[in-house]
C-alpha cells in the first residue's frame, strides 16, 4: 500500500492562502485603489490576506466548503425583498 502524502493533497498555496484567494484579495485591493486613488489603501492588502491566512490555518479546504455552500444555498429573496424572484410562475 502506498502512503498518502498530505503536502500532495492541498491545494497550491501563496503566503499561505490558496490562489483564488489571493486573485480575490488582489482585485478587492485594486478596485479600492482605482477607486481612491490613494496608495494607503493598498495596506488593504494584509488585513484581508490575514484573514484569509487563519481561516485556512483552521482547515485547509474551508474555501472550497464555502463555495460549496454558497452554491447550494438558495438564494434569500423571499426573505428579504417579499418575493420569489426565482419562482416558476406561482404569484405568491
Amino acid at each position: 500500500m502506498i502512503p498518502l502524502v498530505k503536502a500532495l493533497t492541498r491545494a497550491p498555496t501563496l503566503f499561505g492562502v490558496p490562489y483564488m484567494y489571493a486573485m480575490f484579495n488582489m482585485v478587492v485591493t485594486a478596485v479600492v485603489f482605482l477607486a481612491t486613488k490613494s496608495l494607503f489603501t493598498l495596506l488593504l492588502v494584509l488585513p484581508i490576506h490575514s484573514l484569509g491566512y487563519f481561516l485556512t490555518l483552521r482547515d485547509e479546504q474551508i474555501f472550497n466548503i464555502l463555495r460549496v455552500k454558497a452554491a447550494r444555498t438558495p438564494p434569500q429573496s423571499t426573505t428579504l425583498w417579499g418575493v420569489k424572484s426565482y419562482a416558476s410562475g406561482d404569484p405568491s
